[in-house]
């Protein structure tokens, strides 16, 4: 994930663990993707202010993110239901020829594909 996609979660996530001049800067500067200069301009701030404003926000953000891990954890969620619904997928293809051939071997693929599930009740 591209660098500034990513602050821009972390902003989404931990956005109320900054100050307001912080959210702010990082609101103009990510959400509405303005220049150092045009929010120096309109926070009547120097350029260089917004620029170590913004590096201690991201810095503070990825901190966050580090402590509390919800962006990690929320990744590792939406792996494993990506891999829980390819996995029906499969079996929905599967179901026709292997039933009525081969129970048991449904059976062990439904055992798994629960045991996936539960994995994500548990994260």
């Amino acid at each position: 994930m591209e660098k500034f996609t990513h602050i821009g979660m972390l902003f989404e996530i931990y956005g109320g663990l900054l100050t307001d001049r912080q959210r702010d800067v990082m609101d103009l500067y990510y959400n509405y993707d303005l220049s150092l200069a045009e929010i120096a301009e309109q926070l009547s701030i120097s350029r260089q202010g917004v620029h170590d404003l913004i590096r201690r926000s991201e810095l503070a953000l990825t901190n966050a993110e580090d402590c509390i891990g919800y962006l990690k954890y929320r990744d590792r969620i939406f792996v494993d239901i990506h891999d829980v619904e390819k996995d029906i997928s499969r079996l929905l293809l599967q179901l026709n020829d292997e039933f009525n051939h081969d129970s048991g071997k449904l059976r062990r693929k439904l055992t798994l594909l629960r045991d996936k599930v539960m994995r994500i009740g548990d994260l």
